[in-house]
């Protein structure tokens, strides 16, 4: 049954991928791709931890901010420069 809660941040962070790729984004910058995985995996894991002992807000807030985190990259990252498209050679006969 975990798999099926962890299929809405697998299809996420693919999506993400796509995104950045075609946003321009290459290297390193795409591992926060991963954090929506991350973010369920942990947020499971500390439900667990928090459940008995308090500190319930840390099991919803650190996977919420994880999920988040690939739209914050976007959002507030400096974009890579586009590049400027070949120039086009005219085949009209002038």
């Amino acid at each position: 049954m975990m798999i099926f809660s962890l299929l809405g941040p697998l299809i996420a962070s693919v999506l993400y991928v796509i995104v950045f790729q075609k946003a321009g984004f290459r290297g390193a910058i795409l591992a926060v791709c991963a954090a929506p995985v991350l973010g369920a995996l942990l947020g499971r894991a500390l439900f667990g931890a928090f459940y008995g002992g308090g500190g319930m807000a840390f099991a919803f807030l650190i996977p919420t901010v994880l999920s988040l985190a690939p739209l914050l990259v976007l959002a507030f990252m400096a974009w890579p420069p586009v590049a400027p498209s070949a120039t086009r050679t005219s085949t009209e006969n002038t």
